[in-house]
């Protein structure tokens, strides 16, 4: 299987933040013309980039191939689980879980290196324009604790 360049796309006009200073804002995954969920997919932002931020951790600080970590979303039972094949090889699954089963709609192999540097970026993009707009949670401060740790 070819590695592809996969993509974590943020949509900085879509941002809006509640009375409980919880954030809300575009993001999906996509590479070729597959995406997951689907484009323009609006989900609680800060939090889940946190979560990815903790399983890439996760997958580059261990050295077992095979294991296994989940990229999940908020909203929804939707999830891209990361298989670590090896060094700096992840394989991707798209899946929507079900009651007794999980839907994969695809998979992919990428490097874990450039799907690090994609995580980084999207989130340092999301950091700097939720600093110009002043706003303030113990959710960013979480964000920006796991971008920094991870950036390492």
């Amino acid at each position: 299987m070819d590695l592809v360049e996969i993509e974590i796309n943020i949509c900085l006009d879509t941002l809006s933040i509640n009375n409980r200073n919880v954030i809300t804002g575009e993001i999906y995954f996509s590479y070729n013309d597959h995406y997951f969920p689907e484009k323009g997919w609006d989900d609680f932002i800060v939090v889940i980039l946190t979560w990815w931020h903790k399983a890439m951790i996760n997958l580059i600080s261990s050295r077992q191939n095979g294991i296994v970590q989940e990229f999940e979303f908020m909203d929804g039972p939707l999830l891209v689980k990361g298989i670590k094949l090896s060094d700096d090889i992840v394989e991707l699954q798209f899946i929507k879980e079900k009651k007794d089963s999980e839907h994969i709609f695809f998979t992919c192999q990428t490097s874990i290196k450039k799907f690090k540097k994609t995580l980084l970026n999207s989130t340092k993009q999301l950091l700097k324009d939720i600093k110009k707009r002043n706003w303030q949670s113990d959710d960013i401060e979480e964000l920006e604790k796991m971008w920094n740790i991870l950036k390492k």
